[in-house]
C-alpha cells in the first residue's frame, strides 16, 4: 500500500538522509497517533519542521570549526530533544561535538564491532518492546561490570552506542527513553573507578549533550554502597532529571507499576525471557559504517564547554 504525505511523521524530503540505510527497530517513519504526539508535545508540523532544519543550518554554518552532518535525520533529532527550539537545539548540538572533542578517549574507536567483546557481556541492550507511553526502554546492569576485565571507557562507549542506534528511530526520537540501572552486586571496588570526573561526564551527557527526551530512570537492587556513588551524583543533577529518577530496591512489582511485566527480561520479575542483547548488537552491528561515517565529523580545533 502506498503511503501518503499525511501518513508519515517524516514525509518525503528533498534533502537525501545518512540514515536511509539504517535499520530502524519499529520500521521507519511516524504515523496516525504518533504524529499527532509530535504535534501535541514537540510542536512538530512539517511546515514547521522545514523550516526550523533551515534556520539549524544557518545557526550550524555560523559555528567555527564544526564540520556537521546536514542532513535531515540527524538534524531533527536536536530539534526533537528540545521541542524545535532551534537556539536550544543548537546548544544540544555545539555540546555534543564539544564533549567529543573534550574527551577524545572516550570517542576513539566508537563503532559497535570495536566493543564486540563487551557487548558479548551481555550488560546492556534496549528492549524489543516500549513501554505503555511508546519510550524505548534500556537496561545496564551496572552491578555485574567487571572494572578489572573491562574498562570504564569501553563501557561508557557500549553504552553510549546503545543510545546512539535507539535514536535513530525517529519513533524513539519522539516518545523518549526510559532507562533501568540494575545495580544488583555494585560494591566498593566498582567506586574506585567512577571517580567524580567521569560521574559529571554522564551526566552531562545526559542532561546536556545528548539529542534524546530521557523521560525516567529506574534505580533496581541498589545495594546501601550505591548510595555513596549517587551522593556524588546529585551535585551534578538538575531538578528536572532527579525528578525523573526512581529507586525501586529490590522490589520488581514497583518497577512494573512504570514497566510492565510482559516486556521485561525474567531478571526483573518479568515474562519476556533472560535478557538477550544479541539482537539489538547485532543490529548495532549491521550500522557499523554508519558510524563509523558520524565519527569523521566534529570541532577541528580544542573548545571551551
Amino acid at each position: 500500500m502506498t503511503k501518503t504525505e499525511n501518513d508519515l511523521l517524516d514525509p518525503p524530503s528533498t534533502t537525501v538522509s545518512d540514515d536511509d540505510e539504517c535499520e530502524y527497530p519499529s520500521g521507519g517513519p511516524l504515523k496516525g497517533s504518533l504524529w499527532q504526539l509530535a504535534e501535541q508535545e514537540l510542536r512538530e508540523t512539517p511546515a514547521r519542521r522545514q523550516r526550523d532544519l533551515q534556520i539549524l543550518r544557518e545557526m550550524i554554518r555560523c559555528e567555527r570549526d564544526l564540520e556537521c552532518r546536514m542532513d535531515d535525520a540527524f538534524l531533527v533529532r536536536f530539534l526533537r530533544c528540545r521541542k524545535f527550539d532551534c537556539s536550544r537545539a543548537c546548544k544540544v548540538l555545539r555540546q555534543y561535538y564539544r564533549l567529543r572533542l573534550n574527551n577524545t578517549q572516550l570517542f576513539c574507536d566508537f563503532y559497535p564491532s570495536y566493543l564486540r567483546v563487551t557487548f558479548e557481556r551481555n550488560l546492556q541492550t534496549v528492549l524489543p518492546d516500549r513501554d505503555p507511553n511508546g519510550c524505548a526502554v534500556f537496561i545496564f546492569k551496572g552491578g555485574q561490570w567487571n572494572p578489572y576485565t573491562c574498562s570504564s571507557e569501553d563501557i561508557f562507549r557500549a553504552n553510549v552506542l546503545c543510545l546512539e542506534q535507539a535514536i535513530m528511530d525517529p519513533v524513539t526520537q519522539v516518545t523518549g527513553l526510559v532507562a533501568v540501572m540494575d545495580m544488583k552486586g555494585f560494591g566498593f571496588t566498582h567506586l574506585r573507578f567512577c571517580p567524580p570526573s567521569n560521574l559529571q561526564k554522564v551526566v552531562s551527557l545526559i542532561q546536556d549533550c545528548f539529542p534524546a527526551r530521557f523521560k525516567a530512570i529506574h534505580i533496581i537492587n541498589e545495594p546501601a554502597v550505591f548510595g555513596m556513588l549517587f551522593s556524588i551524583v546529585r551535585r551534578f543533577l538538575n531538578e528536572k532529571l532527579q525528578q525523573r529518577i526512581h529507586f525501586h530496591g529490590c522490589d520488581t512489582a514497583s518497577l512494573h507499576k512504570f514497566i510492565p511485566a510482559e516486556i521485561l527480561p525474567e531478571e526483573y520479575g518479568g515474562f519476556a525471557g533472560p535478557m538477550d542483547n544479541s539482537e539489538f548488537v547485532a543490529r548495532m552491528y549491521r550500522n557499523d559504517e554508519v558510524f563509523k561515517r558520524d565519527a569523521e565529523y566534529g570541532y577541528k580545533n580544542r573548545v571551551k564547554g
